[in-house]
């Protein structure tokens, strides 16, 4: 489904000051930070609603209107697929056009059984990477289990985004495996914890697994930037409305 929503980083806003809300003394702390406007529209909450759907000669179209429960349309999704023997072809294109001055992501996420608990990809790494923080990552075919791919901040917030990649294997510990071979460099997440549970416990030791994985697959991430107690995400690293687009082939990756 649609993805428009990360767990907001510290440097996002302070989720732990939340009850100091509307205090003159804690001001800095809230004002013009990022992660506000996120959760005064409801992203994390956005939803599709079917416009059209056309299936032809193994090929499927539709289009959906993106929405949450408090912004009657944030834009249009429009999503094509080519069935064949062996792959899939998958294109969609986000056409953001709502209200909503900037996003903390454009992208797809699903639910995966646990199996699905290993990852093999081409692109950034190994550590994770946002857009403001890409320097010290490199290009290269990296390996890792969902395990290694948290990262235990004390407050449990965004975690382990890695950007630029042309391939991502899922492996299911026995024989299955899935390639998305991208035909343009997208970024990915994979999560043994939902947003809603990052989101409301204020310490990591509290956190607890969820019953399925979460994969996040991601045409845009807003930068982390250094605004907790400085500037915000320097413009280039923010997405703002406009037109994003994910394809893959999709196959098996053996």
């Amino acid at each position: 489904t649609i993805s428009l929503f990360r767990c907001p980083t510290e440097n996002d806003g302070l989720k732990t000051l939340q009850g100091n809300k509307g205090l003159p003394e804690y001001a800095f702390y809230h004002d013009n930070k990022a992660f506000g406007p996120w959760l005064d529209k409801g992203l994390d909450q956005a939803y599709l609603s079917l416009l059209s759907c056309t299936v032809a000669q193994g090929c499927v179209h539709t289009e959906h209107l993106i929405k949450t429960p408090n912004v009657a349309k944030l834009g249009k999704l429009i999503q094509h697929w080519v069935f064949s023997a062996d792959r899939i072809y998958f294109s969609c294109t986000f056409d953001l056009d709502g209200d909503l001055a900037e996003y903390p992501r454009v992208g797809l996420r699903c639910n995966l059984d646990r199996a699905w608990s290993t990852v093999r990809w081409f692109g950034l790494g190994p550590q994770e990477n946002y857009p403001d923080r890409a320097e010290g990552a490199r290009m290269g075919d990296f390996f890792a289990t969902i395990d290694e791919l948290y990262v235990p901040y004390i407050v449990p917030q965004d975690h382990g985004e890695h950007m630029q990649l042309r391939r991502l294997d899922l492996y299911d510990g026995d024989t299955g495996s899935i390639r998305f071979s991208g035909c343009q460099p997208f970024g990915f997440a994979l999560h043994r914890y939902s947003l809603s549970e990052l989101w409301e416990k204020l310490h990591a030791d509290e956190l607890e697994e969820s019953p399925t994985y979460h994969l996040y697959l991601d045409a845009a991430v807003r930068g982390v930037g250094t605004a907790t107690c400085g500037p915000d995400t320097l413009e280039q690293y923010r997405i703002y409305n406009g037109v994003y687009h994910l394809s893959f082939l999709i196959s098996s990756g053996r």
